[in-house]
């Protein structure tokens, strides 16, 4: 059970679009994407000594910029101790190959309650500049999940499987999206599907779902531009994490946090 909750809520934090360098020293699109990280951790840590530590923390991909070694164990070491327990996937920047020396984080299901947490590598078939797609085998194995001893289920990826009014990000969305949708309408389990790669927050419904962007704690990007601007809005720009609380009634309440 939850230590947040007393009830059969199930916790979540998610973070997303961390991109570090090799080193804590490197800078990012004009910042310092590990300062950012730690101020959200800070931030983070504040809420367990409130509230207790979350069930969950989901890592949900762009970790490292250019999938250094280092990186992905520097996020290990900052992140020990916020949830009791923690999962990564990958985004387009990643290296998978690093990220499996972890294989503590790379649960694909995780049963808790009355959910099913199901989580999705959407880095297939990369095209180069930020597009990926779900595999054949992924599919396949998402076509199962309403089998999963659980009433209800919430589906992590890192690529956005709609358009969301931004030419050049409706170009890097999920590649096969029309495919994944088919997929949904024979599942009814599904209740909703939190995703990164915007740097920037959304919530939209579609067939019924609750899709959840989560900004970044690098620099976050404006909405619906031709081209990437990076935000300057000063609350919108901030480092930001996603709090996620799945109930048993199949509802989610969520809340966005922006960390100055």
């Amino acid at each position: 059970m939850s230590e947040q909750s007393q009830d059969s809520c199930v916790s979540i934090v998610q973070i997303t679009d961390c991109h570090l360098q090799p080193q804590p020293s490197d800078r990012y699109r004009g910042c310092y994407p590990d300062a950012r990280l730690d101020r959200v951790i800070q931030n983070i840590r504040q809420i367990n000594v409130r509230e207790g530590r979350f069930d969950h923390l989901v890592l949900s991909g762009d970790i490292a910029q250019s999938g250094a070694q280092q990186a992905y164990q520097r996020v290990l070491d900052k992140t020990l101790d916020i949830a009791l327990q923690r999962h990564w996937i990958p985004g387009n920047h990643d290296d998978k190959q690093c990220m499996s020396a972890y294989a503590a984080m790379q649960q694909k299901v995780v049963l808790e309650s009355d959910w099913a947490m199901v989580l999705l590598d959407s880095t297939s078939h990369p095209d180069g500049v930020g597009s990926g797609s779900l595999s054949a085998s992924e599919l396949d194995f998402l076509s199962t999940i309403d089998q999963l001893d659980a009433k209800h289920i919430l589906l992590f990826m890192h690529h956005p499987p709609i358009e969301v009014g931004s030419l050049w990000q409706d170009e890097i969305k999920l590649a096969n999206s029309d495919v994944f949708w088919q997929q949904l309408k024979t599942l009814n389990k599904v209740r909703a599907i939190s995703f990164g790669h915007l740097h920037q927050e959304l919530h939209l419904i579609k067939q019924g779902i609750e899709l959840f962007c989560t900004p970044a704690t690098a620099p976050q990007f404006k909405a619906r531009q031709n081209k990437p601007e990076i935000e300057d809005d000063v609350e919108l720009a901030k480092a930001a994490f996603r709090i996620l609380n799945l109930h048993s009634d199949g509802s989610i309440t969520t809340q966005v946090i922006r960390v100055d």
